[in-house]
């Protein structure tokens, strides 16, 4: 892409986040958008906040986001999107954890400073691996406790 494009590409995904995450001002101050107010729409609410978000995904890799950034770009969609699950948790969360703003926050920081932002996501996602791991672990561990008390039942 030219400069020119880039920068409005870029400009383009700032407007969407802003938009989704914190275009309009409420009560004591506190910032919100779009997908806070579609998240109350059950499943329609989410397929469209989701798509918008995947769109800003899909610009950061156009922009030249590394994998690293643009795995851990995703890590936030998929983290609001597993919270939003939870009835009215989740609608709540949106309001507060404003994925679309982070994602755009960390495109920036990527396109500024290629390299360090490089090593940060790196370092989030083995951060990320590493917690993910834990938790099958702590499953693993906990199932099989589970089913040495219920064999300890059957004894």
């Amino acid at each position: 892409m030219s400069k020119e494009k880039d920068q409005k590409s870029l400009q383009r995904v700032r407007i969407l986040g802003q938009l989704m995450d914190s275009k309009f001002e409420g009560p004591f101050g506190i910032r919100f958008g779009l997908d806070g107010i579609l998240g109350f729409v059950p499943f329609l609410g989410d397929i469209i906040t989701t798509l918008v978000s995947f769109s800003i995904l899909v610009s950061a890799a156009q922009l030249g986001a590394t994998p690293a950034t643009l795995v851990r770009m995703g890590m936030n969609i998929l983290f609001e999107n597993l919270i939003d699950m939870i009835p009215i948790l989740g609608s709540i969360f949106d309001f507060w954890f404003q994925s679309n703003n982070r994602n755009v926050r960390i495109l920036e920081a990527q396109l500024a400073n290629p390299e360090k932002t490089s090593v940060t996501s790196r370092v989030v996602l083995l951060l990320i691996i590493f917690l993910i791991l834990l938790t099958l672990f702590a499953v693993g561990f906990i199932s099989w406790m589970i089913f040495q008390f219920f064999i300890g039942l059957i004894s």
